[in-house]
């Protein structure tokens, strides 16, 4: 009795043609009857990447990562190129009189950790352009780190975990991990 009942037809739906039930219209076979409804449709060319196609979007696909890096580098050298200036002007910090000698130890300072800074990131800006497995691994962890340190960061994070992790960005670096 309860198949004896009329079902309306939606406006995404068609009827089946042999059960005249109403079923969606993207549908290839109807579910009550199992009559094929309508041709699946095949593309009649399928397109297939040559190797210097899948090299070259790998290589877009790390675009954004290496501005990444290089946006990084240039901002820790801009921090060495103005601190280094406030350091030698500035005639106390933090309570303590400079010397000659007090100057050289915080420029020194100043530079390992921002020189660190750099070559953090200059490594594997160095092995992607460079096409080095290692970079992958490198520019994962890289990545973590950005999450956690800015405050967009896991957005910018994200986006490039998808980037880095991409198959033909994998092959254009030539890593098999």
């Amino acid at each position: 009795m309860a198949e004896d009942k009329i079902q309306e037809k939606k406006p995404d739906e068609i009827y089946c043609p042999s059960c005249a039930k109403p079923i969606k219209k993207e549908a290839v076979v109807c579910p009550y009857c199992g009559v094929q409804v309508k041709e699946l449709k095949m593309s009649a060319e399928v397109k297939t990447m040559t190797s210097e196609q899948e090299l070259e979007e790998g290589r877009r696909q790390l675009g954004g990562v290496k501005v990444l890096y290089w946006f990084v580098i240039v901002v820790l050298a801009l921090y060495i190129v103005v601190f280094i200036p406030v350091i030698i002007t500035s005639p106390e910090t933090m309570g303590v009189i400079r010397t000659g000698e007090g100057m050289a130890q915080n420029i020194i300072v100043l530079l390992l950790v921002f020189g660190a800074g750099i070559a953090f990131y200059a490594i594997p800006l160095a092995g992607i352009i460079k096409r080095k497995p290692f970079s992958v691994p490198f520019t994962r962890v890289i990545l973590v780190i950005t999450m956690f340190a800015f405050p967009i960061g896991t957005i910018i994070g994200a986006t490039l975990w998808k980037r880095i992790n991409h198959p033909l960005a994998k092959k254009y670096l030539n890593y098999n991990g």
